[in-house]
């Protein structure tokens, strides 16, 4: 088993990213058929699957990642494209792709029919170009995958730089290239925003599509605890000082953890730094640490400070009440109890609201909904961040 070096949070190459192969699987074939929507929490192991996609490949597929978290305008997106395919296209689109780059600086040009200083005002004509010029740059018996990472965050981007009618146009071209290049063309958009907060707000603003419903939309699971666990035993392996036994340990871990990496690799780098073998007794201290360090290694506060930044203030009020009360529980909690501790702490509270807001936190993965001896119970979907709320918040 080849060791693996900690590297909480940072950019894995492909030979290092454990495991998905079942997920990758699955994910390919979807995409024979329709394009793929990839939502989880961040530092779930999104960027990582895609990636390994993207590296290792796919027969009868030619795939383009592009990381759309710095992209905050509709000319940035179109040069992103061009920049993302340079190396297939032709001589005669390197030469257009450059001249969308300096479209600002430059004299006046054409691109297709197009003047560049009108680019800002005719965004559509060039990043339907863009595409076109993409499929023209592969060989016509092969699918081309536009592999978009943080879509939602650059949405989010955009509709505060730009406004709501950007977002709304983008997302309904998007949808009319998906269908008129539907034999060959795929999207798969990744996002620990949650594209579902993206649409509400559109939504919200008076646009009553559904720009995405041809796309096939899955949470990304956690890992299976196979290979957890080996992540684990790899990284123990790779330690200044390896446990004799890793395999004990590494279950241990994902008994504490769970299949979630951003949280491994935190939690053996905690072991790391012991400088002397770890033992068990280590395991459970390193996962107390997560818990209730002061520097909060493991960023688990985002869980909190995400609310504010894309929930209204009253769906706020209504989360924190819904979450202090499933920690406040050693167990899952059924609606009826979940209802009765919302009431204790604010009486008026109505039971749609709650049920709506059970249904808002399970999308974006903070709460579980599952049915035992019986009776449909929630709980937070990660232990160790019910342990933080319940020590942090309550």
């Amino acid at each position: 088993m080849k060791p693996l070096v900690v590297n909480p949070g940072g950019r894995l190459g492909v030979e290092d990213i454990v495991g998905r192969e079942q997920e990758i699987r699955r994910y390919w074939k979807i995409l024979e058929r329709q394009g793929l929507v990839l939502g989880a929490e961040r530092r779930l192991g999104k960027t990582h699957i895609v990636l390994k996609m993207h590296e290792m490949g796919q027969d009868g597929f030619v795939t383009f990642y592009q990381d759309l978290e710095s992209v905050h305008g509709l000319t940035e997106l179109v040069r992103a494209i061009y920049r993302s395919v340079e190396h297939q296209l032709s001589r005669v689109k390197k030469a257009k792709r450059r001249a969308v780059d300096l479209w600002t600086t430059v004299v006046p040009k054409k691109v297709g029919s197009l003047d560049l200083p009108d680019a800002r005002n005719n965004w559509k004509g060039l990043l339907g170009e863009a595409v076109s010029d993409v499929l023209e740059a592969v060989d016509p018996a092969d699918k081309v995958v536009l592999i978009w990472d943080e879509l939602p965050l650059m949405l989010y981007n955009l509709h505060k730089r730009e406004g709501t009618d950007s977002v709304i146009q983008l997302l309904d071209l998007l949808r009319s290239l998906r269908q008129q290049h539907g034999s060959r063309l795929r999207f798969l958009f990744t996002g620990s925003i949650g594209l579902h907060l993206v649409l509400r707000a559109l939504r919200m603003a008076g646009n009553a599509n559904d720009p995405v419903n041809d796309m096939h939309q899955e949470t990304v699971p956690p890992m299976v605890e196979a290979e957890a666990i080996e992540l684990a035993c790899r990284l123990l392996c790779g330690l200044e000082h390896p446990p004799a036994e890793a395999e004990p340990l590494a279950k241990l871990i994902h008994a504490a953890i769970g299949g979630f990496p951003y949280y491994i690799h935190h939690l053996v780098d905690r072991l790391g730094a012991l400088d002397r073998e770890p033992t068990a007794a280590d395991v459970t201290g390193a996962a107390e640490a997560l818990v209730h360090a002061d520097d909060d290694p493991a960023h688990l506060a985002y869980y909190h400070q995400r609310l504010a930044s894309y929930y209204a203030p009253e769906e706020v009020r209504l989360a924190l009440l819904v979450l202090n009360a499933v920690a406040s529980q050693e167990e899952a909690t059924s609606m009826e109890n979940l209802l009765n501790l919302a009431r204790h702490e604010q009486p008026e509270v109505r039971e749609e609201q709650i049920r709506d807001t059970c249904l808002l936190l399970r999308r974006d993965h903070y709460l579980t909904l599952e049915r035992r001896g019986g009776v449909t119970v929630h709980d937070f979907r990660w232990n160790v961040v019910k342990r933080w709320w319940k020590e942090n918040r309550l």
